[in-house]
């Protein structure tokens, strides 16, 4: 019994022995490294690239957002048309179509390029040596650049000139009869009318007024209100031009 007790005893040591000897193999052993040092550099090397990703995210997001405010920064912020408070411009924006050609693609006489508007009024405003600013925002102002707008009241095109105005100007101040549907003709006789009105009253703002109230009753009643907010409206857009 005492021999079996020791033989017993000395077991248990050399298991215990045995069983401390593999533990402390697998924590120094190939397999043991890789559980615990490379796992921890593993994680460290996965959060690093995370980390640089979302940093180049951020900086990517912040570049583009950058590149977009400059573009709205670069945009121009005084176009050669400012929407005044009434008129709108006219969408039509192609070329007039000459030829046979392009009269079948588009209706004879329209739409109207927005850049040869333009020129017909500048042109007219030299003929008549008035500020090209000052007859592009009035027309503007008028019919928003359209030659095919007409007033409840029939006045016509560019200038929104009344047919019975330019019947009795057109031979009074040009010479000759005017067609207030061709847009050199419209934008003729309302910058003769204007030049008129200036030379009358030989102050801009008040040759505004007379070119919308009537000249007669400028004299009689003064600027209306509605004539007053006119006057400024036109003054203000002439001065944002360009």
């Amino acid at each position: 019994m005492p021999g079996k007790k020791r033989r017993a005893v000395k077991t248990a040591l050399l298991g215990a022995a045995a069983t401390a000897l593999t533990v402390n193999g697998a924590l120094t052993s190939p397999i043991g490294i890789v559980a615990e040092g490379p796992l921890d550099k593993l994680k460290l090397n996965v959060d690093q690239k995370k980390q640089q990703v979302l940093t180049q995210s951020h900086k990517a997001l912040d570049q583009a957002g950058a590149r977009l405010v400059a573009s709205l920064v670069a945009a121009p912020t005084t176009r050669a048309i400012s929407s005044p408070a009434t008129p709108r411009p006219s969408p039509d924006n192609q070329v007039r179509p000459s030829g046979a050609a392009a009269s079948a693609e588009l209706p004879p006489g329209r739409p109207y390029r927005r850049a040869f508007i333009r020129q017909v009024l500048i042109e007219a405003a030299r003929r008549h040596h008035l500020d090209p600013n000052l007859v592009l925002a009035l027309s503007y102002w008028e019919s928003g650049w359209d030659q095919f707008r007409v007033s409840a009241t029939g006045a016509v095109g560019l200038m929104q000139v009344q047919p019975a105005t330019a019947q009795e100007a057109g031979p009074a101040l040009l010479g000759r009869p005017v067609d207030l549907d061709d847009p050199h003709d419209n934008a003729d006789i309302g910058a003769a009318i204007l030049r008129e009105d200036l030379d009358a009253f030989h102050d801009p703002a008040m040759a505004l007024a007379a070119y919308y109230q009537g000249p007669t009753s400028l004299r009689e009643n003064g600027m209306l209100p509605d004539t007053q907010q006119y006057v400024q409206g036109i003054l203000d857009l002439a001065g944002r031009v360009s």
